[in-house]
């Protein structure tokens, strides 16, 4: 897992932060990786923007 080292945090930290996510989110991200991604650059987009 690479992830651990670009992020300069133990790789327990991320295995829990990404159990984590699973825990909140309506679905798991392995079964819609595009349509959360596109999602999430959305609310990046509009928050740049200043949208509400």
């Amino acid at each position: 897992m690479p992830t651990p080292g670009r992020l300069h945090t133990h790789r327990n930290t991320v295995v829990r932060r990404l159990g984590r996510r699973d825990e909140l989110l309506p679905r798991r991200v392995t079964d819609d990786p595009v349509g959360i991604g596109a999602a999430l650059h959305l609310l990046a987009w509009r928050g740049a923007r200043g949208g509400r």
